[in-house]
């Protein structure tokens, strides 16, 4: 019994070292960029921006061409015959139409790179969020090994005891109870560990196999926390100019349409042709359609920036409530180092001791090591939580 109490102080020592900061991290940047060119999601927004970049030529797209051939009777020749009139006609819109247009499609292609931008960071995120999960769960799954020899060994020890008279039934009960609880435990977490690992396959969706071998959770410390604030900002500005440059465009529906027109008569008794053109203006002569267009494009601007200023506000409280979690999981786990971690490790020292020299019993022992456990397990929830919350605040993900 006395190497069982001497492993148990000792394993429980090396579990854990003392807080650190992770920064560059490569196996976690090697699974981001192997979901970035094979996730099929983010494929469908740059296709998306691709398609809308490529619509930016067609806002010099004309009307079909006019070719026509017409005869009639009413359309005579100086020679009394009727003209055979062979023409072309082109209708075009008013030439700043165009260029609207094009300011329109334009910021259309900025607004959907804006936002295909932003899924990218969405599944940046993640994906550090599943490898951190994981990093979680092995180092819980090394700790309730760990836990596991230990009270399979104090389980068989404690049956011994019992066999021989130095303890009773309950003790004996207890022991192989607690020792079945860590063990289930223990598998609730490869479970977990392994239904963590489908779901990073479903994000990087690669036919390669992805092994996490990191097994120290540390705290996160990223460069420019702000990237996914700015991200946001830049996407909401990008919508503000396709509204502005749709409502720009309204304005041109007031302009009139051109035309133009070129033929060419004639007829076999002639022996020449006589030639024409004609320019046509179209001028709009009703005009509640283009005052409903334009005031509903007005309408719908006025919409987006009253929901612009709400995300804005958003945004910032969203900031405030991820610094305030932060500021609340950095106080427990300066709790841990400062105090934490020793008094765990007392805790184990002094129950071992205590216990050998019959000070406490078997209930105090167990209670003991389940407080010490505790402080250890806390510690890791914490820089978990930690982290998840600076991923978030990192890559912003805001939801309204």
């Amino acid at each position: 019994m006395k190497k069982i109490f001497k492993y148990i102080w000792l394993g429980s020592l090396l579990v854990f070292s003392p807080v650190a900061y992770s920064q560059s991290n490569p196996e976690l940047d090697r699974l981001i960029e192997a979901a970035l060119a094979n996730n099929k999601e983010l494929s469908s927004y740059q296709l998306q921006t691709q398609a809308s970049k490529a619509k930016i030529n067609t806002a010099f797209d004309f009307d079909k061409t006019t070719v026509y051939y017409g005869y009639d009777e009413n359309n005579v020749a100086p020679n009394d015959r009727a003209l055979r009139v062979f023409g072309i006609e082109q209708t075009f819109s008013f030439p700043t139409v165009y260029s609207a247009q094009k300011k329109v499609y334009k910021s259309q292609w900025e607004q959907n790179k804006a936002l295909y931008e932003i899924q990218k960071n969405k599944l940046a995120l993640a994906i550090s969020l599943v490898y951190e999960e994981i990093v979680y769960t092995q180092n819980k799954e090394k700790l309730y090994t760990q836990l596991d020899s230990l009270y399979s060994a104090f389980s068989k020890a404690g049956s011994r005891k019992f066999e021989l008279g130095e303890s009773n039934y309950l003790e004996k009960i207890t022991a192989e109870a607690k020792s079945k609880q860590i063990y289930a435990t223990l598998i609730q977490l490869k479970s977990q560990r392994q239904a963590l690992y489908e779901q990073l396959k479903s994000l990087i969706q690669s036919e390669e196999k992805f092994h996490i071998g990191n097994d120290k959770l540390s705290l996160l410390y990223l460069e420019n926390t702000s990237i996914g604030k700015e991200l946001q900002k830049n996407y909401m500005a990008t919508v503000s100019n396709t509204y502005n440059s749709q409502l720009k465009l309204q304005n041109q529906n007031w302009l009139p349409d051109l035309s133009v027109e070129l033929f060419t008569g004639t007829n076999k008794g002639l022996g020449y042709r006589q030639n024409g053109f004609q320019i046509g203006v179209a001028i709009p002569l009703f005009f509640s359609g283009n005052i409903s267009r334009k005031k509903t494009a007005k309408l719908e601007q006025q919409s987006w920036e009253a929901m612009r200023s709400n995300r804005e506000i958003q945004m910032e409280g969203f900031y405030m409530q991820k610094q305030a979690e932060l500021n609340q999981h950095k106080e427990m786990i300066n709790y841990y180092t400062d105090n934490g971690q020793m008094l765990s490790e007392e805790i184990i020292k002094t129950a071992d001791m205590s216990y050998k020299n019959g000070e406490i019993d078997f209930f105090q022992y167990i209670q003991s090591m389940e407080n010490a456990i505790g402080i250890e397990s806390g510690y890791l929830d914490n820089v978990l939580a930690y982290n998840k919350s600076y991923l978030e605040l990192h890559y912003f993900n805001f939801n309204e």
